[in-house]
């Protein structure tokens, strides 16, 4: 229930919102839109219990998978999706592909993984995401869980993300795909780039553009951002401090570049990709060091920050027009990239 009455929340004018939440809040010139100020004087008011506090992870990750999905309700009912499975590093691991509405013949693939500090989400988590994306940038989008921690701690997520991208590429045809691309959120951005520069050191098939929602991809990070936003900001440093350390028990693991894919020594060859950040996340500067160096290096790349939002706005899209606006670039580019990548080259 107070899921749902957050979403309802969020649905006000930005007006009413204004005049509920106050004075807009501003750090380093960047303004916190209504909707984000709004959810995290909601979140004040009625704190979330923090996943590190919780004893029992599977009702921690059963919660995750519920309230993400509450709020992505309705999204996109229309796309057509298929619940499959593909190849992890150990075996089988559930899938699931979206198609546009109408879609036939081949379509690019974005090879996509969730979410969740490595700890938490799933498919279902990131149901609205997918068929968000699906829907309005026209590629079809392979949803893939991996192994997640601390159970199956580093590098079991990234060999599974590897396998399945290679699955995927070896198998396009049967996906309804030609060209591959990769993409996630959060942990999930770290894994396909992780994807991506592991493509590239091994000299294989690489995704032909990446797609990275606000990624985490510094898990040693003492960037400025990690400071201005690591304490009330939705995500706080003392759960980003819990999800690295289920991550991996040895810290120092950290420091290589399949699990912090901005330390990799050489950026050259990377693909084509699409950066998004966000004004307020403890992320962000990790993530703009890695378009830049992205560019540094040659590699062709879209920056797209949105000042005003937080941490994991994509799972608001639903009910807030500001995570929904900044969710249609993020569309219109992957839609832009897949349809390069399918041009002839001259």
């Amino acid at each position: 229930m107070a899921t749902l009455g957050v979403a309802a929340a969020l649905r006000l004018p930005d007006r009413v919102i204004r005049a509920l939440v106050g004075a807009p809040v501003r750090v380093e010139g960047a303004q916190l839109s209504p909707t984000a100020q709004l959810l995290i004087t909601l979140e004040r008011a009625v704190p979330r219990a923090a996943p590190n506090v919780v004893p029992d992870l599977v009702a921690v990750r059963r919660d995750f998978d519920i309230v993400s999905s509450v709020l992505l309700a309705g999204v996109a009912p229309d796309v057509q999706v298929q619940d499959t499975f593909v190849a992890g590093a150990r075996g089988p691991v559930p899938a699931r592909v979206y198609s546009p509405p109408g879609a036939s013949g081949p379509l690019p693939l974005l090879v996509f993984f969730h979410g969740g500090g490595f700890v938490l989400g799933s498919v279902a988590s990131h149901d609205g995401i997918c068929r968000f994306l699906s829907r309005h940038s026209g590629v079809r989008i392979v949803s893939v869980e991996y192994a997640l921690a601390p159970e199956h701690p580093y590098p079991a997520g990234v060999e599974d993300a590897y396998a399945a991208f290679q699955h995927v590429v070896s198998n396009a045809e049967r996906f309804g795909g030609g060209v591959v691309g990769v993409g996630g959120d959060s942990a999930g951005g770290a894994l396909a780039a992780v994807v991506a520069q592991r493509c590239v050191d091994e000299a294989g098939p690489k995704p032909a553009f990446t797609l990275l929602l606000y990624p985490a991809v510094d898990g040693l990070s003492e960037h400025r951002s990690r400071q201005l936003f690591g304490s009330g900001y939705f995500l706080n440093l003392e759960v980003v401090d819990w999800y690295r350390s289920c991550y991996t028990a040895d810290l120092t693991r950290l420091l290589e570049p399949y699990a912090s894919p901005l330390r990799a020594p050489d950026f050259r060859g990377l693909p084509p990709t699409c950066v998004v950040t966000a004004g307020f996340d403890v992320f962000r500067d990790e993530g703009t060091e890695y378009a830049d160096e992205l560019r540094a290096a040659g590699v062709e790349v879209v920056h797209l920050h949105r000042d005003g939002l937080v941490h994991g706005f994509a799972s608001f899209l639903a009910c807030d027009r500001h995570a929904r606006q900044a969710m249609w670039a993020a569309a219109a580019e992957l839609r832009r990239m897949a349809v390069v990548a399918r041009e002839p080259s001259s």
